[in-house]
């Protein structure tokens, strides 16, 4: 896995906003541009195989898991509150369903994969890995920029189009409503996830999370209409909701969730150490525990549930500033990330897998300043080049 630069395209931010990218640009707090347009990473075939591989047996991994702690009553070492439980394991049994999920691994084209957490109830970074680096990917090769041949891994459009119509011909979906907060990023994935749902025939209407109603009289979630919602894809995290003053609605409304109410225990970093119990010795996991000390010190301390490498704690170093240093941890086997080499100065790439339903699908890549993924990583394409 090589990262090569490249001359960029003379109308680059143009062309990320025609696709509906917004946030690229720079900002005071983040002086780096989100996307990287003059640099990309090379694979070869193999490369791409043996990572496909070993993250569809990861998918399936994480999957078993995740029914394990629903069905062996265990949700509570996941850090999800005991009002909850019941729902979670009744939207297991229910087999509510699930549209997507992403996999964050370290590689270096050389070594193993490893599993460094799971996102999945709201992962984004979705519209420029199935979107924009495609975009990007055309318009360099009709520019002549980049070698003969090259391809991507990347079928995250088709597979998440088949998704949604897999569950509309099987599961009787009909229509959804879509909902985010007032975020460029986040309202941009909900409505690009909106998009592909209505291409494969669903009905679909959007509204604000922050809108979203609730009634003593009325057993679903209301729209600004006060009308019941069914089936809401909520890009909006469980643990945000279970400790709003509405949290009571979590357990007891009819509104079927996507992702899935069950998705609370797979997207605990939590599941990490029960994914090493399970399967001790296996490859593509790294150790990890719910017990202080019990890999000794060169681990990494996550919070149960964290975003943007928030409240991290790398081993000899202090924990990253965050929201969540009150949240209990689990401790995870420290792996390097490999180093890459861009002009203005090392990265360090974390390899994003997309799963959709539970196959995976395609790749995206976000490249850090430091060892901790953080806000300020930027989003890079990636090529397989001809083997």
């Amino acid at each position: 896995m090589i990262r090569r630069t490249v001359t960029p395209r003379p109308d680059w931010e143009a062309r990320l906003r025609e696709v509906g990218f917004t946030w690229f640009a720079p900002t005071p707090e983040h002086p780096v541009p989100y996307w990287s347009e003059d640099g990309y990473y090379a694979f070869t075939p193999a490369q791409i195989e043996h990572l496909r591989a070993a993250s569809q047996d990861l998918t399936n991994l994480v999957l078993e898991a995740t029914g394990h702690a629903i069905e062996h009553g265990r949700l509570s070492e996941l850090g999800i509150p005991a009002f909850l439980h019941s729902a979670v394991r009744d939207s297991w049994e229910g087999d509510d369903p699930t549209v997507y999920m992403r996999l964050d691994l370290a590689y270096d084209g050389r070594g193993g994969v490893k599993l460094l957490e799971v996102n999945a109830q709201t992962p984004t970074s979705l519209l420029e890995a199935a979107v924009s680096q495609w975009q990007w990917l055309e318009d360099q090769q009709a520019r002549g920029e980049l070698p003969a041949g090259a391809t991507q891994w990347n079928t995250i459009h088709e597979g998440l189009t088949e998704q949604w119509a897999h569950l509309k011909a099987a599961r009787g979906l009909t229509e959804v409503a879509f909902s985010s907060a007032r975020v460029d990023e986040d309202a941009a994935t909900i409505t690009y996830l909106r998009e592909l749902a209505g291409a494969a025939g669903l009905r679909t209407s959007f509204i604000f999370t922050e809108e979203l109603g609730t009634s003593p009289t009325e057993p679903y979630l209301l729209d600004s209409w006060s009308l019941p919602i069914r089936q809401l894809m909520w890009l909006w995290p469980f643990e945000f909701a279970w400790e709003s003053r509405d949290s009571a609605f979590l357990a007891s409304t009819g509104t079927r969730f996507i992702e899935p109410l069950w998705k609370a225990a797979t997207g605990s970093k939590g599941l990490l150490a029960l994914l090493h119990e399970l399967n001790p010795g296996h490859p593509n996991l790294l150790p990890a525990t719910l017990t202080p000390g019990a890999l000794g010190a060169d681990v990494v301390r996550k919070p149960l549930y964290s975003r943007e490498g928030q409240n991290v704690q790398l081993p000899g170093q202090e924990s990253t500033p965050g929201a969540y240093a009150d949240l209990p941890v689990v401790e995870q086997a420290y792996t390097e990330l490999p180093t890459a080499h861009a002009p203005d100065g090392p990265r360090y790439p974390v390899l994003g897998v997309w799963i959709a339903g539970s196959e995976v699908c395609g790749l995206g890549i976000r490249e850090g300043r430091s060892r901790v993924t953080d806000n300020r990583a930027t989003f890079a394409p990636h090529v397989v080049l001809p083997g």
